[in-house]
């Protein structure tokens, strides 16, 4: 596989600030980096107008593409809390803009979920896809305001119940919103034991972005390939027979899994 397609994502780690992880990305060959909106690695409430144009440039002469995911930590599109809620929001709102500003597309974001206390609640799923529902129809127009791309993605197996767990609920929330495409997380979907190749069809030309990670079925780990039991090998499959030409970014926090996860993704066609 061509490395200019695959990308890393940059995580929270005491030995790698955003910049080690791009010169990771430039020794390795490829073609993209995965952004983090968050307190400590980048984050849009710490940057100003000067700021953030001297970091676009520095980025463009990087000789990468970037994507940018949403912060996560602490924040829940699908809270019950509506002040939690709102939060999330705005900071989503100005993850888009920073993105526009970095050149960063597309921007990925989580759809919140229910607490497990919750989740056992008469209509507290559909009180949730409401929220969710609500939220995306002041964040797509924002985002295509700006020029950027939304990449909603599925999520995993945990306590409590997240929104986006199969491609009906995926395509449901992409329905009448063009503006709006999807993430598939392979690594995410292996905890519910999701067909990988049948989430692939089912999403077709609204698939823009895709994480790749290991992990053994149970949980969200984060491994290098191999060192779980994703089928990533028919997962890679089922991307080439649709034609999709997006990115493949690694989520592997471990640089030496990293690494190793590159060179077996970059030997997939042999």
């Amino acid at each position: 596989m061509d490395r200019s397609r695959l990308g890393l994502t940059a995580f929270l780690r005491p030995e790698l600030d955003l910049w080690g992880w791009i010169e990771l990305a430039q020794r390795l060959g490829l073609g993209w980096v995965e952004l983090r909106a968050e307190p400590g690695l980048l984050y849009a409430g710490e940057l100003s107008p000067p700021q953030r144009r001297k970091l676009r440039t520095r980025l463009a002469e990087s000789g990468l593409r970037f994507s940018l995911h949403v912060p996560i930590h602490g924040l829940e599109l699908g809270s019950p809390n509506p002040r939690v809620a709102a939060a999330a929001l705005a900071e989503y709102l100005a993850a888009i803009d920073l993105a526009a500003d970095l050149g960063a597309d597309p921007v990925v974001l989580h759809p919140g979920g229910i607490p497990a206390e919750y989740a056992v609640l008469p209509g507290s799923y559909q009180a949730a896809w409401n929220r969710l529902e609500f939220y995306l129809d002041v964040l797509v127009p924002h985002a295509e305001a700006r020029g950027v791309r939304l990449a909603l993605e599925n999520k995993q197996k945990k306590a409590g119940r997240d929104l986006i767990l199969t491609p009906e609920e995926h395509l449901r929330a992409l329905e009448g919103r063009p503006g709006l495409g999807a993430c598939l997380d392979f690594g995410h979907l292996h905890t519910l034991g999701g067909d990988p190749a049948a989430y692939v069809r089912a999403l077709g030309e609204r698939l823009i972005h895709v994480h790749l990670h290991d992990n053994h079925g149970e949980g969200d780990e984060h491994l290098g390939l191999g060192e779980g039991t994703v089928p990533w090998r028919a997962a890679v499959a089922a991307l080439k027979e649709v034609g999709y030409r997006g990115a493949l970014i690694l989520e592997v926090p471990e640089p030496r899994a990293l690494e190793k996860s590159v060179e077996v993704l970059s030997h997939a066609d042999d």
